[in-house]
């Protein structure tokens, strides 16, 4: 008796959650008030029912209810940790509206399944949409560093690297597109990469030397050190605030004094970063100036100072085990001569 009615009660349940979803695809598709966040969450972690019931009332929702869907769950999953929007943003990657297409590449940022190689790699070769197309081109990042760390199969993250790759190696590519493939193909550790950045480093365009700077951090590789650290004196914010993230990544302890200073910049964006960099690099003095920062009035900057400094108790412990190989600072085996340049 007991077990039946434990069936009963989910077998209810399982019908109030398919009515939720199938009242509210109702509402979306009428044009009166829209349903409140709460109300939106029905729309995620769907079963493979429910999706299909999505899918067949996805077409008959105005594009801009659509859009405010699929960016109200987005806004919501970055904060709420329950919200589930895979099998929902995976539909989304074929919206008619770019803007919903690239509100799902961003909201999948966190997924790592290997079935969304495909997609991503088709948005980027055939999307219309130059943002849509460097948004793809930024989300294949995860996919190549997961290759690197043996969480994706070889023949995956190759087909990630080939992609962007082909996209840097086009002559009439959009240089944004460039830019984007150029910071996520950063993470192979590739013959040739390097020598890629290096060449992207002297580029004639400001965008192409800032995704540069961005690629070295990304890296991993403790030779772009000096390089990032001079760019931080850079008279383009863009450049800085590239720079000074860099030089976090790459745990530059020399360019302390350095990112001190740029916490005095008049460009937000710059101090960000630079709040980042010194939870990176770590240190006492680092430190001290974090624990002021958790106190500043500026509540972005407050928070960001806050989660440095947890990651400060992590990075840049002199007596720790390092992240990086410290011996490939030294450039004597390299045929060019950087210092000259």
């Amino acid at each position: 008796m007991t077990n039946r009615v434990a069936n009963e009660g989910d077998a209810q349940s399982r019908e109030s959650a398919t009515l939720s979803v199938e009242v509210l695809l109702t509402q979306l598709r009428e044009e009166g008030d829209l349903p409140r966040t709460q109300e939106l969450i029905a729309l995620s972690d769907l079963s493979l029912a429910d999706i299909r019931r999505v899918q067949e009332a996805w077409g008959k929702i105005s594009d801009a209810r659509r859009l405010h869907v699929v960016q109200t769950l987005v806004e919501e999953s970055f904060t709420n940790l329950q919200v589930q929007l895979g099998r929902l943003l995976r539909l989304a990657l074929t919206d008619s509206l770019p803007e919903v297409r690239i509100l799902a590449i961003r909201g999948l940022w966190e997924d790592r399944d290997g079935d969304l190689v495909g997609p991503l790699i088709h948005a980027l070769n055939n999307d219309l949409h130059e943002a849509v197309r460097a948004e793809a081109a930024e989300a294949l990042g995860v996919f190549v560093l997961a290759g690197e760390l043996d969480e994706l199969s070889p023949a995956l993250a190759m087909r990630a690297e080939d992609s962007l790759l082909a996209v840097l190696h086009a002559e009439m590519e959009p240089l944004t597109v460039q830019a984007r493939a150029l910071e996520s193909i950063a993470f192979s550790g590739e013959t040739g990469i390097r020598d890629l950045i290096e060449d992207c480093y002297f580029s004639p365009y400001d965008e192409m030397r800032a995704a540069a700077l961005r690629a070295m951090g990304r890296s991993a590789d403790v030779r772009w050190r000096s390089t990032v650290q001079a760019e931080l004196a850079s008279p383009e914010a863009e450049m800085r605030a590239a720079a000074a993230r860099a030089c976090g990544e790459l745990e530059a302890r020399d360019a302390l004094e350095d990112l001190i200073e740029l916490l005095g910049d008049d460009n937000k964006p710059v101090r960000m970063a630079t709040i980042f960099a010194l939870g990176r690099v770590g240190g006492r003095q680092a430190r001290e100036m974090l624990n002021a920062l958790s106190e500043s009035e500026d509540a972005d900057e407050a928070q960001a100072a806050a989660t440095a400094l947890e990651e400060a108790l992590f990075y840049g412990d002199a007596e720790a085990i390092p992240l990086f190989d410290e011996t490939q600072e030294s450039w004597e085996d390299e045929p060019d001569d950087w210092e000259a340049w």
